[in-house]
């Protein structure tokens, strides 16, 4: 990502339903084109690269066949995300097209990005359209996707697109300007905040319901969104789309919105991943001992730490990592399946030594749960 010798810095921009239809749920035009014109000049003049990821095809295809979103089934919701998309997407490219830039659409589920092998062939995907610029537009694929593999809201699916892209910014665009105090359209007194140096439990309670009729997304899972980037070294800002000149203004680093700083001790991208993206198969209980070694002393989860093995996996899997009280303290990839690992605690429990058994789950494949404790 170069643009002549200097690098570009890559931002993600996720911009909800609210921001670009009208009351109706038609698409406002005019918004899309004052988005549109802030991410060319972000090429031209900011030696940024983009990433957007844009709500709107549901909204889109509702406006444009004329049902009400409160009346139609999933089946209904889903035909219309195939009409929408079409929408909205011809009007993204011709919009981009009058600014001199070609435009790259991919549909993902949750599934995509939990496997790890699609996972790279996404963030492959993305870096080349970046290198050529061409800006990759990123949606939910509504017309597939069934309550398992959903993100369910774009904040989420922004926060791993900011992964996939290696980020430096993760703006998210909405209908409020900022993380507040207290609902702002109810209470008088609300402050909006500036900056968040850590998303703390008190920060969370922050956080309501849903935003807007249109949208699916409120301000808790733009905070789940942004807790996720945040650990990942990505800075992020929740402001609203309707800020003049918002985009440029954000990336500048004036005062607009809710900064939420980055980890000065990011995790690596390969353990952002582990931690946000894929769900485990299965769960490993683990002693008191391990739970010390993995928490305190930064080892690897060995055999002899293992009390019971929970779920059918195989080798390769994600599984949780539980204390003994069932508490969570991280998840790993597995080096064994789950019979080969019945196996070897049969073989312990018939008085076996096994510590020469190589590493269950490996320091490095392994990602730990903030706040997990040592009892």
């Amino acid at each position: 990502m170069t643009n002549g010798t200097r690098r570009r810095q890559c931002a993600v921009v996720k911009v909800g339903s609210s921001s670009l239809t009208d009351g109706s749920g038609v698409l406002a035009i005019a918004k899309m084109e004052r988005l549109v014109k802030q991410i060319a000049t972000l090429y031209r003049e900011g030696g940024w690269h983009v990433v957007l990821v844009s709500s709107g095809a549901i909204a889109a295809g509702l406006g444009k066949l004329g049902w009400q979103r409160a009346r139609i089934s999933m089946p209904e919701k889903q035909a219309a995300a195939a009409v929408g998309q079409t929408a909205l997407m011809e009007e993204y490219e011709r919009l981009f097209a009058k600014e001199g830039l070609h435009v790259g659409q991919l549909l993902l589920t949750r599934a995509d990005v939990e496997d790890r092998k699609r996972f790279v062939h996404i963030r492959n995907t993305v870096q080349a359209l970046l290198r050529h610029d061409i800006v990759p537009i990123i949606n939910e694929n509504d017309t597939v996707a069934v309550e398992e593999i959903r993100f369910g809201d774009n904040d989420s699916l922004a926060g791993l697109a900011a992964l996939v892209s290696e980020a430096d910014r993760l703006v998210l665009l909405t209908d409020i300007d900022g993380l507040y105090t207290a609902n702002p359209r109810t209470d008088p007194s609300a402050k909006r905040i500036e900056v968040v140096a850590e998303v703390t439990d008190e920060i969370e309670r922050l956080a309501g319901g849903a935003g807007s009729v249109v949208g699916t997304g409120g301000m808790r899972t733009k905070l789940i969104a942004a807790k996720a980037a945040v650990r990942a070294g990505v800075e992020v800002v929740i402001a609203s789309a309707e800020t003049p000149d918002v985009l440029r203004r954000v990336l500048a680093g004036e005062a607009v919105g809710t900064r939420f700083l980055a980890s000065p001790q990011p995790v690596s991208l390969r353990k952002s991943w582990l931690m946000h993206a894929p769900k485990p198969e299965g769960s490993l209980m683990i002693d008191e001992g391990a739970v010390r070694a993995l928490l305190t002393a930064g080892g690897s989860l060995l055999v002899p730490g293992i009390v019971r093995i929970e779920g059918d996996f195989q080798e390769g899997a994600v599984v949780l990592l539980q204390s003994m009280k069932g508490e969570p303290v991280g998840k790993g990839i597995t080096s064994f399946s789950a019979r080969d690992l019945d196996d070897l605690l049969a073989r312990r429990r018939a008085g076996e030594d096994l510590h020469n058994v190589h590493e269950v789950v490996h320091r490095n494949d392994m990602v730990l749960v903030k706040g997990a404790n040592v009892r």
